[in-house]
């Protein structure tokens, strides 16, 4: 997690840490802690912080647990080509989830996208998130390799390879590997950026 950029993001936002504790229920001394890189939030306290921030989870992470610095953009701005190599990942702590930006992404905005695509691995026994999330957009997931348990609203769904769903903002859903291989998923959604 990149601490320094959890500190500029909340004073960016014009936040102090008495204002993060009171609005995520953590101590100020605990969030202090975790800005100064002495405790290492749990997944939960990471979502609360987000959500909080309105950043996703990921603009959390240093540059270097996103690194892709193999982004090449044609000259006259018609495509970019992202090398598989080189797409900007992170794992997500507890879950061990792991996540690629198979789109430009810049946690400031400037790459100037609007969608943003994520290729998605889950190893047998996990979720793709800690619990139930609903994203403020509509978004498309195509499973590419495996079966997925999908929990949207009060609907549980079995996913197969070559399906697709697409779920409309508010509504909360969450994926699940029961299989015995890695399932992988690509999912696309509307870029929502929000700036301090």
């Amino acid at each position: 997690m990149n601490t320094m950029k959890l500190k500029q993001i909340r004073k960016a936002k014009g936040y102090t840490l008495s204002d993060l504790s009171s609005m995520t229920g953590c101590t100020s001394s605990h969030l202090s802690q975790i800005e100064r890189g002495l405790k290492q939030p749990s997944l939960d306290m990471l979502r609360r912080i987000s959500n909080c921030l309105e950043v996703p989870i990921f603009d959390l992470f240093t540059e270097e647990e996103t690194s892709g610095s193999g982004i090449r953009k044609t000259a006259d701005h018609k495509y970019n080509i992202i090398r598989q190599n080189s797409r900007k990942k992170f794992v997500l702590p507890e879950i061990l989830t792991a996540y690629e930006f198979i789109t430009p992404h810049s946690a400031d905005g400037s790459d100037n996208t609007r969608i943003v695509g994520m290729h998605t691995t889950l190893i047998p026994g996990k979720w793709s998130c800690e619990k139930s999330i609903a994203l403020d957009f509509d978004f498309s997931v195509f499973i590419i390799q495996g079966t997925a348990t999908a929990c949207i609203g009060e609907d549980t769904l079995t996913l197969d390879k070559g399906d697709s769903v697409y779920i409309y903002s508010g509504v909360q859903h969450n994926f699940y590997n029961a299989g015995d291989a890695e399932l992988i998923l690509i999912g696309y959604g509307e870029r929502i950026l929000t700036h301090g």
